[in-house]
């Protein structure tokens, strides 16, 4: 093989072995861009923009996109991102496959049990269906405009962080889990418990319609504006 040969073979290996830029300099994610960086999960391990380019099927037990550093915006731009998880039935009839795997999980505690900032992490706009939870960010963030569905846990779990704008519907256990939370503008239903689980923090504007186990339960601290719709027009 001559060298002109071989030094394109090089240059055409490193140009499928490296991320795809959007021409604003986001990072596109797709499933030939996961394939080439060694399947799932997905690992973000820098901040900045990522976009996804097409849906992501995931046939394992496995997260599909790990978030390990704060200062990242994943929007999933409308795209579905599905797991292997099927459901049936609704409401408290619902049933679903088993699954831990999260759909996006963000950064979560270090070694010693504190939590890595998720300072300026943001999940929006697009599907998770099909895992164990759909979308976890236990260490601050926001998540807006997520269909979070059909999951064999949580719709969407979050500690210290805004959720707002999302729908969170025929999940197997909450719509919505949160903690030290602004919860505000969601639409939680079908879910077999609760549409809404909250310690602390903030809820309001929210439609929570045929939870299994009821509209929202709270455990201690969180305030009500008292204008969410938790069923048949009752506000709470």
């Amino acid at each position: 093989m001559s060298r002109f040969v071989k030094a394109l073979s090089i240059c055409v290996a490193l140009l499928f072995a490296a991320p795809a830029f959007a021409v604003d300099g986001v990072v596109l994610i797709n499933q030939a861009t996961v394939t080439v960086a060694g399947g799932f999960p997905y690992k973000i391990t820098q901040p900045g923009s990522y976009r996804l380019s097409g849906n992501l099927v995931v046939s394992g037990t496995t997260d599909a996109i790990d978030i390990t550093v704060g200062g990242v915006t994943l929007d999933l731009n409308g795209f579905k991102i599905t797991g292997p998880v099927t459901c049936s039935g609704q409401g408290s009839t619902l049933s679903c496959s088993s699954s831990t795997a999260a759909g996006v999980s963000g950064p979560a505690f270090d070694a010693t049990g504190s939590c890595i900032s998720s300072v300026g992490t943001t999940v929006r706009n697009g599907t998770i269906e099909g895992f164990g939870d759909g979308v976890v960010l236990l260490c601050g963030g926001l998540v807006e405009e997520v269909q979070a569905s059909g999951n064999d846990a949580i719709g969407i779990r979050a500690n210290d962080a805004v959720v707002r704008r999302n729908i969170a519907s025929y999940n197997r256990l909450d719509g919505i889990r949160s903690g030290d939370s602004t919860v505000i503008e969601n639409v939680a239903d079908e879910n077999h418990d609760n549409g809404l689980v909250i310690l602390g923090g903030l809820f309001g504007s929210n439609s929570f319609e045929s939870n299994g186990a009821g509209a929202v339960q709270t455990l201690g601290g969180e305030i009500s504006q008292n204008n969410n719709d938790c069923g048949t027009g009752s506000a709470c």
